[in-house]
């Protein structure tokens, strides 16, 4: 493929990009209300006699330790929300860092693809 016609290629390919950054980073900066941690849910009880209901906790880590907090029946909505707005937003910014890498290197082969090389004619 010519020169030409590979540079054109990534700059079509690099605008598309960054729109797609551009979505992401909308998405990213939109104010919300989040809980960085998982929602487990648990049927605890003895060995020979499990619990009848449910219990929620919220799991997360501190100083490499794994924590649970109980989380009170009437509030496991609101929490498995807001828990599941944090993986929402953790998603979106994996995206925006994977698409970022991608633009680098397209900006890269772009670069590439316009530089002329120092012939004879340059000495």
């Amino acid at each position: 493929m010519p020169k030409g016609e590979q540079a054109s290629r990534l700059r079509q390919r690099i605008a598309q990009l960054g729109r797609e950054l551009s979505a992401l980073q909308s998405r990213l900066l939109r104010p919300r209300r989040m809980t960085a941690a998982s929602l487990v849910e648990r049927r605890l009880g003895t060995r020979e006699r499990k619990r009848a209901s449910t219990a929620f906790y919220l799991s997360y880590a501190e100083e490499g330790r794994t924590r649970l907090v109980h989380v009170p029946k009437d509030k496991v909505e609101r929490v498995r929300s807001r828990v599941e707005a944090w993986r929402s937003f953790r998603t979106a910014l994996r995206s925006w860092r994977e698409t970022s890498v991608e633009m680098a290197r397209l900006l890269r082969e772009l670069g590439e693809a316009q530089a002329e090389r120092p012939g004879k004619e340059d000495r």
